[in-house]
């Protein structure tokens, strides 16, 4: 079994590195807002005071220290180079203990070293700054790939097209929408069929849109957009919209979606984590994984 990390798209043994984990953080670091009053003791703590009801977070460090071996001082510095060239910028990074989650990050300590044992090892210490969260390799609606990280014993089905594409009538419904990982998403709504006047809340958040024509209707929370699709291309829909994008917390939310006209609603998103996934809890309702 490898150990090591992958960084984008090149494993560390490529460089043979080896590995070990000096610092990983558990949970990123809170963003706090605490306003003191002169007359009133302890403080106001403001962290989940904004439209979303949460507290966000700030980026994480991981710091790893990496062992590198030659036969000579000049093969070491050629060595080291290599991997200093290979580290400069932003990529995903996938640790081989917990290949299932990838972080978006940036390499963030310089490359100096010290040649050890007459130039022939050196050890470095790299620090990432990444994301939050870490996403999984795969979204909702593509499903789960042979050899994408996933242990296979997990429970989780590798096609979920029935958990988070539903069929809906004319009329309002009450979808059940599952969030399988452990920290926020902000899903893709994607509606097929001709239904012009579409809404979809969750609790006191609402997105409405109104006399909106298209073969496929896009609501996308994370980027904000609603887009119709036709035969002939795309188009901004956001005219058509009122309301305010939401996200879904960790578990199961209930959506109350209202379309016009009978079509297919799809939930689209990569599921987040704070550290690592655990599918072993998910609640997958009556027809259970």
């Amino acid at each position: 079994m490898r150990s090591g990390f992958t960084f984008k798209n090149r494993h560390s043994s490529e460089f043979g590195i080896t590995l070990r984990t000096k610092s990983r953080q558990l949970l990123p670091e809170v963003r706090t807002s605490f306003y003191d009053t002169p007359l009133s003791d302890g403080s106001y703590d403001f962290s989940d005071s904004n439209p979303f009801g949460r507290e966000f977070y700030n980026d994480r460090i991981f710091e790893l220290e990496m062992r590198i071996t030659a036969g000579c001082l000049a093969e070491l510095e050629q060595k080291c180079a290599r991997i200093a060239a290979w580290l400069r910028g932003r990529g995903e990074l996938i640790f081989d203990s917990a290949a299932g989650v990838k972080w978006s990050g940036r390499f963030v300590s310089d490359t100096a070293f010290t040649p050890e044992r007459r130039g022939k090892t050196a050890l470095l210490t790299a620090m990432f700054r990444t994301s939050p969260s870490g996403s999984a390799v795969f979204n909702t609606i593509d499903g789960v790939l042979l050899g994408g990280g996933v242990v296979l014993e997990s429970d989780i089905p590798l096609d979920m097209t029935e958990y988070f594409e539903i069929p809906l009538p004319y009329s309002e419904s009450a979808v059940r929408a599952v969030n399988i990982g452990d920290f926020y998403v902000r899903p893709v709504f994607e509606f097929d069929g001709a239904a012009e006047n579409i809404s979809v809340r969750l609790g006191d958040s609402k997105i409405y849109l109104e006399n909106i024509i298209g073969d496929t209707k896009i609501i996308d929370c994370k980027k904000c957009t609603v887009t119709a699709v036709n035969s002939d291309g795309e188009e901004n829909g956001m005219s058509c919209m009122r309301g305010e994008f939401f996200e879904l917390p960790p578990g199961v939310s209930e959506l109350t979606v209202y379309v016009s006209e009978p079509c297919i609603m799809r939930i689209r998103y990569t599921p987040q984590t704070i550290y690592d996934f655990d599918f072993s809890h998910i609640d997958w309702g009556e027809e259970d994984a």
